[in-house]
């Protein structure tokens, strides 16, 4: 009876000690983590999200050089045509971490001339030319 007891009060102890926090995720009925974000993001005032958001944004400030870096990268792709930005999409979502790397490089050692040729090297390594007879 005795062991019965102490077996219990053991029990008891741990699950006292147990912390409650975050418990919600483990029941069944509770909602998933996505909708409690965007719940609490629409429950924040305009200022409060535009608050947060400049708080993130100076969290992943960039240093003066990857800032210019970054800046001349978007400045040449927003120069492509609509339907080359969209192959460019496509591509780098099918490239691996590693050719990405090598994309970058390449691109940033690569004169304006050597570019293109260089990015249709990739588009044609993920979107093989299909000829269609019409």
């Amino acid at each position: 009876m005795a062991a019965k007891k102490l077996a219990f009060a053991f029990c008891a102890l741990g699950f006292l000690q147990t912390s409650f926090a975050g418990f919600e995720r483990f029941w069944i009925f509770s909602k998933d983590a996505d909708t409690q974000v965007a719940e609490t993001w629409e429950t924040l005032s305009d200022s409060e999200q535009r608050a947060l958001i400049q708080r993130y944004q100076s969290l992943k400030e960039l240093p003066e050089a990857q800032s210019t870096t970054l800046q001349q990268r978007m400045d040449w792709f927003t120069q492509l045509p609509e339907q080359e930005k969209q192959k460019m999409r496509e591509t780098w979502q099918k490239m691996s971490s590693q050719e990405r790397r090598e994309l970058g490089l390449r691109m940033q050692k690569a004169t304006p001339e050597e570019r293109p040729l260089i990015r249709e090297e990739y588009i044609s390594k993920y979107f093989p030319q299909t000829t269609t007879i019409h």
